[in-house]
This record gives structure tokens, C-alpha cells and sequence, in this order.
């Protein structure tokens, strides 16, 4: 029994190039400096035909903008509790609607099934959105306190 560990692709395509073309390319990367990479890349972004070159971030402004996104709040749910409570309902009522034998559509095995479930519940979450279908009406009609906790607990005192 043998093993046959996957191939290098890029050494693959190397090995398939014009083996004159492939030593000059090694022999400018093996000896080009970063600032020679600059001014190349530069020189490559100027020489595009009418195409505007862009200003890459620095460092800095790219840090920058993860720290900004990792210290920004959560979004919060999305409606009352009642809204998704239907947005649920509707979301298991889309999936048992949803061709079961579509592996061309979802994929098959386990990944199919989430990217299944995933569309169920979007879909759910819209249509509970868009006014569903009263179960969400029909819940706050029930229990009219329950919308807004902060207006019944002042009604209580």
C-alpha cells in the first residue's frame, strides 16, 4: 500500500512552463529587493490602460478598522418577541416546503441540510417581517404588556 500525496499546483504549472521563461522569472524574484517589488507593482498599476490606480491602506488604517469593527456593538434582535416567535414558525413551516431531494440546489450531507435550514430561516424572518401571517398580532393581543416590559412595569406600580 502507497501514499500519494496531492500535487503542488503551482509547482506543477512551473514544471509545465517554457523552461527559459520560468528560469528568468526565478532568477529576477531571487534577486529583487521589496523596494524592487514596489516599483514594479507600481510601475504594473500605472500601465494599466485607463484604469485608475488606487491608493493601497497602510497598515495602520487597516488595524484600524478591525479594532473599529471588533468593538462595535451586536446588533440586537430584530423585533418584539412575539415577531419572532413567528418569524420561528414560519421558519419550520418554509422548511418542511422545501424540496427535500434538491441536492442540485442545496448540496448534499450535512452542508446541504444548514444551507437548508439557513434559507428556511431567512425566509421565515422576512415573511414575519413583512406582517406574517397573525401570530404575532394574535400574541400581543393576548398579552399587551408583553411588547413593551419597560411600559408595564410602569402600569404595575
Amino acid at each position: 500500500m502507497s501514499v500519494q500525496p496531492p500535487s503542488d499546483i503551482v509547482l506543477d504549472v512551473a514544471r509545465a512552463a517554457d523552461p527559459a521563461r520560468y528560469q528568468a522569472a526565478v532568477t529576477k524574484l531571487s534577486q529583487g529587493s521589496p523596494a524592487t517589488f514596489t516599483d514594479a507593482l507600481g510601475a504594473a498599476a500605472a500601465g494599466r490602460a485607463g484604469l485608475p490606480a488606487v491608493a493601497q491602506p497602510s497598515a495602520d488604517t487597516v488595524l484600524t478598522r478591525f479594532r473599529t469593527a471588533a468593538t462595535l456593538a451586536a446588533p440586537g434582535p430584530k423585533g418584539t418577541p412575539a415577531q419572532q416567535f413567528e418569524a420561528f414558525v414560519l421558519q419550520s413551516f418554509v422548511e418542511s416546503m422545501l424540496p427535500q431531494g434538491a441536492s442540485a440546489v442545496f448540496g448534499k450531507g450535512n452542508a446541504g441540510s444548514i444551507w437548508r435550514s439557513m434559507l428556511a430561516e431567512q425566509l421565515g424572518a422576512q415573511l414575519a417581517k413583512s406582517g406574517g401571517v397573525g401570530i404575532a398580532r394574535m400574541i400581543d393581543a393576548a398579552h399587551p404588556g408583553a411588547a413593551n416590559p419597560e411600559a408595564a412595569a410602569r402600569t404595575k406600580v
